[in-house]
């Protein structure tokens, strides 16, 4: 009884992670997701909403471990970005954001979790795209250009995850979005897959995958996770799967 108890606990609280998470954008600027929680409950959390008029804030964050302590980090965080306590000036600036919470969230005093973080900030007005990371993987901007080719960029900035060290510095790039440009923002989960009879898929192959439906003019988040599924053969994945 306390087995199915605890079961049903957890299942209520993957339910309630997958329930915060953000419905789709449309507008100027369109943005989908799509949460696949793993076996176990962890700790993948992801927002997008406009800042103001002219600024949209997307992140995503992967807390270490699995079980409710990361769970429950990733909502603290989640709620702090969508509280609206931070500083405009520091919310405009994602490597701010990030030494900000790595100033909040240190290890030391979180059951020694860290977490991954990837964080942007677009400007429709003038396609320009501010980001910065700790330790999550690179952002992927595919822009298929004359006869079909894709160019792809990544958008990423050298960093430890967040709470391992105070001292962390954090940097941010930027990139001048062209028309018709697609950029996604996936966790470690959709990256390094468990494949069938062992081994990961690399996150070359990865981004190999994602560059051949980019090429395609009416590719989806749905067509790479009917990918992914097809390349695990199974709907259980070992980690959180997030793509936005």
């Amino acid at each position: 009884q306390q087995t199915d108890r605890l079961t049903a606990e957890l299942s209520s609280a993957a339910a309630y992670m997958t329930s915060i998470m953000p419905r789709s954008l449309h507008g100027a600027v369109g943005v989908s997701s799509c949460y696949l929680p793993a076996r176990e409950l962890g700790g993948d959390c992801f927002d997008y909403s406009w800042i103001d008029g002219d600024h949209l804030l997307i992140y995503l964050i992967d807390v270490s471990g699995h079980g409710v302590e990361p769970a429950l980090l990733a909502v603290s965080v989640h709620n702090l970005l969508r509280s609206g306590s931070l500083p405009a000036d520091t919310v405009l600036s994602p490597d701010k954001i990030l030494l900000q919470l790595n100033h909040l969230f240190q290890m030391d005093r979180q059951s020694d979790h860290y977490f991954t973080m990837w964080c942007g900030v677009y400007q429709p007005s003038t396609r320009t795209f501010h980001y910065a990371s700790a330790g999550a993987p690179a952002a992927l901007a595919f822009n298929v250009e004359a006869r079909k080719s894709v160019a792809v960029t990544e958008l990423s900035t050298p960093s430890l995850p967040i709470g391992v060290l105070e001292e962390t510095e954090f940097s941010a790039g930027s990139y001048q979005v062209p028309p018709g440009c697609t950029i996604l923002v996936y966790s470690d989960g959709a990256s390094e897959l468990d494949l069938p009879g062992g081994g990961q898929l690399s996150t070359a192959a990865f981004k190999g995958l994602v560059t051949r439906l980019a090429g395609t003019s009416d590719w989806t988040l749905d067509s790479l996770v009917h990918e992914l599924l097809a390349l695990t053969r199974t709907a259980v994945f070992e980690d959180d799967c997030s793509l936005i």
